[in-house]
């Protein structure tokens, strides 16, 4: 992975999703910090991180969902 996109990547990634990759790979703390750095490499740990961005998506999709349809009661409240 590109050096840009995993400093974005470590940025985005919520509290407590090094805990989470590494109970489900068995890779060391220091070894998952690597692979997040580009200093190493590893397909089963680039894979969780993979998973763990995609539930970002499906997060931030069901929150924008929401708001707009927060938002498109609260304008029919107004019209009451």
């Amino acid at each position: 992975m590109n050096p840009e996109i995993l400093s974005q990547i470590r940025s985005m990634l919520p509290r407590g999703s090094r805990s989470k990759i590494k109970t489900s790979t068995k890779y060391s703390l220091s070894y998952i910090d690597q692979v997040l750095k580009g200093i190493r490499h590893s397909p089963i740990i680039e894979s969780e991180i993979f998973n763990i961005m995609e539930e970002l998506l499906r997060i931030e999709q069901a929150n924008s969902i929401k708001y707009k349809t927060i938002v498109r009661l609260l304008k029919g409240l107004r019209r009451i």
